[in-house]
């Protein structure tokens, strides 16, 4: 199914006429696509990686508290400061080597960009 809405319609009948309901609808919500790139294909201790993430909201449906998480790898450290939504600076929550940060809103057609660096320690 690729329709972002079902409609509907009842119908009665009876000997002397046809009666048609109203048109009801409801919107679709679709899976968020979300696809992350790093900015470098090879790199040295030391190095910092950038890591562009976007999350695409392709249905009708705005999506509300969408929380996201990334666990870095062991080997390095999130470089403070670094983290952006859509060009804004933000501060997400880190526990236990995951970063973690509430989009408070996508709306529906639309799509958030999240932007981190990290340094390579290990």
């Amino acid at each position: 199914m690729d329709r972002s809405r079902v409609c509907n319609i009842a119908q009665v009948e009876t000997s002397c006429h046809t009666s048609v309901s109203n048109g009801v609808e409801t919107l679709v919500k679709r899976p968020l696509h979300i696809c992350k790139k790093v900015d470098k294909d090879q790199a040295c201790v030391g190095d910092i990686l950038t890591y562009t993430i976007t999350i695409q909201n392709s249905s009708l449906v705005n999506e509300t508290q969408v929380v996201f998480t990334d666990q870095l790898d062991q080997d390095v450290e999130y470089v403070n400061g670094s983290f952006y939504v859509n060009g804004q600076a933000q501060t997400p929550a880190i526990d236990n080597r995951t970063l973690y940060y509430v989009i408070p809103s996508i709306e529906p057609m639309s799509t958030v960009e999240i932007v981190f660096q990290v340094r390579i320690v290990g």
